[in-house]
């Protein structure tokens, strides 16, 4: 009888739209605070994608409070972080700034997995 030497674990079929939900949006919300920080787009425009996100998030089921994952864990810090902070900071404060690009270039896989506090979501 043969065994897989690794046996993938079903995932629920809520997790995967959560899941999917964060593999959609995280890109463009990175891309966006990308182009505010650089002042390509306004703070308020970067606000209504995230607060957008926000509200379809709160339609979709979910009752598990803890990221599936890493890139997820970034996502919910990164909103965090926006949600947090005024449009000055974003444009001036360069601890803000660098947290900031360091975790979009994470969730545009094009930078190393950053080192973030424990998070759970919204």
């Amino acid at each position: 009888m043969l065994t897989l030497a690794y046996n993938h674990p079903a995932i629920p079929a809520q997790e995967r739209r959560l899941q999917q939900f964060i593999v959609d949006n995280a890109p463009i919300l990175a891309f966006n605070a990308i182009a505010t920080s650089h002042g390509d787009i306004t703070y308020i425009q970067l606000q209504n994608v995230f607060n957008h996100q926000l509200a379809q998030w709160w339609i979709l089921p979910h009752d598990n409070p803890q990221p599936a994952n890493q890139y997820e864990a970034s996502y919910w810090t990164l909103i965090q972080t926006l949600n947090g902070i005024s449009d000055y900071q974003l444009m001036g404060d360069s601890f803000i700034q660098h947290k900031v690009v360091t975790l979009s270039c994470y969730l545009l896989n094009i930078g190393p997995c950053p080192q973030i506090a424990t998070i759970n979501r919204p």
